[in-house]
C-alpha cells in the first residue's frame, strides 16, 4: 500500500503513473503541453485512459538540460497543478528544488518525485514536515548536466542498490512516512547500465519498498529497437514494463497509458 496523504494507492497489482511534463525540451514531448489549457486536456485525457496516478514536471532532466530558475517552474507547474487536483486522481510533482515542493505541497500534491534521491536536506526535512512519501531516484551525481559524463560502474546493480537503500533509511529516520525506489533508468547509465538493472530488479525490490519504473520511450527502447522517434517507442516501453512488474515494480510511470492499461490487464489476468 502507498500512502498518499488522504488516500492509499494499493499496489497488489501494478499501477500507471501518467507523465505530465509541462516543459519545452523534455526528450519526447517537450513543447505540448506548455500551455495549461493543453495540459490540463492532456491530464484528463490519461486519466481517462487509465493512469492510477499522475506525475507532473516543468523541468526537463534530460541529459544535458538546462536548469529552471525556480520561479519559472513555478509558473509553469502551479496553475497546473492546482488544476489536475480536482480531478480526483493522485498526483506526484516530479521536481529537485525545495521552494518548488514547498509550494506543490501546500496546494495538495500527494507525492514528491525527486530525481537528486532526496540528497538536499531541505527536501527530506520538508516531505517528514508535510508528511508525505517520496520518490528516491539514483543518479550518479545530482546535475541532469553532468549525469552520463559519470555513467562508470564496478557493479551498477550493487552501487545502486546501495546508494537507494542509505538514502531510503535516512529519509524514514528524519520521519518521511513512505519512500518510493526508482533506480533511474537512463539516468547517468547507458544501455548495458540499463539492462543490468532491470533484469536484477528483484534486488532492489528486496529493499522491501515500493519500486517505480520509468523506461518509457528512453534512449535505451530505441537502442534495442531500432526506433529513432520517442513517441513510436510505444510497445518496445510496454515490454520493458511489464518484465519490470514481472520482476516485482508495482509503478510504471509512462507517456502512453491506455497501451500500458491494455498490457496490464492481460498480465494481470494471467498472473492472478
Amino acid at each position: 500500500m502507498l500512502w498518499l496523504r488522504d488516500r492509499a494507492l494499493d499496489l497488489s497489482r501494478p499501477r500507471i503513473m501518467g507523465i505530465l511534463n509541462l516543459t519545452p525540451d523534455s526528450f519526447s514531448d517537450g513543447g505540448l503541453y506548455l500551455d495549461p489549457e493543453k495540459a490540463l486536456k492532456q491530464a484528463r485525457t490519461l486519466v481517462a485512459e487509465g493512469a492510477d496516478l499522475l506525475d507532473l514536471g516543468a523541468e526537463s532532466t534530460r541529459p544535458g538540460a538546462e536548469p529552471v530558475p525556480v520561479e519559472e517552474e513555478k509558473r509553469r507547474l502551479l496553475p497546473v497543478l492546482e488544476a489536475v487536483l480536482e480531478l480526483g486522481v493522485p498526483v506526484s510533482v516530479d521536481t529537485r528544488k525545495p521552494e518548488v515542493a514547498e509550494e506543490a505541497l501546500k496546494l495538495g500534491a500527494h507525492l514528491i518525485n525527486d530525481v537528486t534521491g532526496l540528497r538536499d536536506e531541505r527536501m527530506v526535512t520538508l516531505c517528514a514536515r508535510y508528511g508525505v512519501a517520496a520518490v528516491v531516484m539514483h543518479m550518479p551525481v545530482p546535475d541532469p548536466q553532468a549525469m552520463m559524463a559519470h555513467a562508470r560502474y564496478g557493479d551498477v546493480v550493487a552501487e545502486v542498490k546501495t546508494f537507494l537503500k542509505a538514502q531510503a533509511e535516512n529519509a524514514l529516520r528524519a520521519g518521511v512516512p513512505q519512500v518510493v525506489l526508482d533506480p533511474g533508468f537512463g539516468f547517468g547509465k547507458l544501455l548495458e547500465h540499463n539492462l543490468a538493472l532491470l533484469k536484477h530488479l528483484e534486488e532492489i525490490v528486496a529493499l522491501g519498498h515500493p519500486v517505480l519504473v520509468g523506461l518509457s520511450r528512453k534512449r535505451s527502447i530505441g537502442e534495442l529497437t531500432g526506433v529513432e522517434e520517442p513517441a513510436k517507442r510505444v510497445l518496445g516501453s510496454v515490454a520493458a514494463h511489464l518484465f519490470a512488474a514481472m520482476k516485482g515494480a508495482r509503478i510504471l510511470r509512462v507517456h502512453d497509458v491506455a497501451a500500458h492499461r491494455e498490457a496490464l490487464a492481460v498480465w494481470n489476468a494471467l498472473w492472478e
